[in-house]
């Protein structure tokens, strides 16, 4: 039998409390995909959505009422108000590299959503140390975890929205209230998809996603 330490995840098979978890309740395998490092998942992600959004904006200045977008980005230009809207760029550049940084920590640790801490159990003296403490996700229980996770999903990207849905909806109005009504339906789709079963949790924010990335390229 392998010795393990009381910070230590990796343990042998002879040691596993559980299928899929080690012997400290960990899961043995990270959600994250194998052979694709974690900074260039997120690069792909970032730069189809971003492309998507652009070219959403695009043609919502091209086919739409120009003249009157023209006009609005004038008066942003006037003010020189481009700088605000350029701070919000950089803004996403800041939480582009803190999701990666996160994203490499997660997977190293196989500590896979909707967990977002490990708690250590203090054991005295030479005692065996105890499993690590995580989210019960099972049952009622579960549910009840997985739904509040989502609730502070939205309490942690609202903040940003709402500034880019005023940065936005400047400029382009009716296309940004259109596009937060399906943000909104997309939010509770979310929730619901969420407090389902565990495994449906990563599937459950795609189009969540989808529409909080539509205001960047709006934006």
């Amino acid at each position: 039998m392998k010795h393990q330490d009381s910070d230590s995840t990796d343990v042998s098979g002879d040691e596993q409390a559980s299928p899929g978890v080690d012997a400290r309740g960990i899961p043995l395998k990270s959600d994250y995909p194998e052979g694709l490092p974690v900074p260039a998942l997120y690069a792909i992600f970032t730069t189809v959505f971003t492309a998507i959004c652009l070219g959403i904006a695009f043609a919502i200045y091209k086919f739409g009422s120009t003249e009157k977008y023209d006009k609005k980005i004038e008066v942003l230009t006037a003010y020189d108000l481009g700088w605000v809207y350029l701070v919000m760029f950089a803004v996403k550049l800041g939480m582009f590299g803190i999701n990666i940084n996160l994203g490499v920590a997660r997977k190293a640790a196989k500590v896979n959503v909707p967990d977002q801490h490990v708690y250590k159990v203090h054991t005295p003296g030479d005692a065996s140390p105890l499993g690590f403490v995580l989210m019960e996700s099972e049952g009622d229980l579960g549910r009840f975890n997985r739904a509040q996770r989502a609730y502070m999903n939205y309490l942690e990207s609202a903040p940003l929205f709402f500034v880019y849905v005023l940065l936005a909806g400047f400029v382009f109005p009716f296309q940004d209230c259109r596009g937060c009504w399906l943000h909104s339906r997309a939010e509770g789709k979310n929730g619901r998809q969420h407090v389902g079963q565990f495994g449906q949790w990563r599937a459950g924010g795609h189009g969540d996603h989808r529409w909080h990335e539509s205001r960047h390229g709006i934006g």
